[in-house]
């Protein structure tokens, strides 16, 4: 376990919270779809739907610094400090939490912990669209930028970031069509929580 994820855990023991509604987590690369996904699932379940990075830019405001700078200056403490708040969301309900790390920060909190996976190259495409890129650079540009991120979560929180046996549900994002991934996942959380109250 890595000092970040402990020193959540102390933080958690701390936090007098009670429980109001269902947690869900939605984790995925970048480009794989999850925000479209994420935004269906909260809708369907009338939960806030707040997006990690969203997080990151309210800290950046109320410090009033653009967010790289926050990024660059504060590095490990703003991480922790955006992981607490989405502790606090977690351990509140009628959320779901969008974001690479939020089911490992939620951990026991979370009711359902989603990971969104996707086919490099249809990232690629996705990417190369949203930000004006060559499909060929918005590869190059997600390769480095997962394997950068593999290797600081194992480095700063203790986990291989690859490991998807913390999800209870694993959607494949690769050939689903824009109104199939605005409905089909809604149906596979529907039919997991049914379970889980059997």
């Amino acid at each position: 376990m890595g000092t970040c994820i402990k020193a959540l855990k102390s933080y958690e023991a701390k936090l007098k919270i009670k429980k109001k509604g269902v947690t869900i987590t939605i984790s995925g690369q970048s480009g794989s779809g999850k925000s479209t996904i994420a935004d269906a699932i909260a809708k369907a379940f009338h939960l806030k739907h707040v997006n990690v990075g969203d997080i990151f830019r309210s800290i950046a405001k109320k410090k009033k610094v653009k967010l790289e700078t926050l990024s660059e200056t504060v590095g490990r403490k703003i991480d922790f400090e955006a992981d607490k708040k989405t502790l606090e969301l977690a351990k509140k309900g009628k959320v779901l939490l969008n974001g690479r790390l939020t089911a490992w920060v939620a951990g026991d909190n979370a009711d359902v912990r989603i990971f969104v996976d996707c086919d490099i190259n249809v990232r690629a495409k996705r990417v190369a669209l949203r930000d004006n890129k060559t499909v060929a650079q918005a590869k190059k540009d997600l390769i480095k930028r997962d394997k950068n991120d593999a290797r600081r979560y194992k480095h700063v929180y203790g986990f291989n970031i690859a490991d998807k046996r913390i999800y209870d549900l694993i959607i494949d994002n690769t050939k689903m069509k824009f109104s199939e991934a605005k409905k089909k996942p809604v149906q596979m959380v529907k039919q997991l929580l049914a379970g889980m109250t059997c």
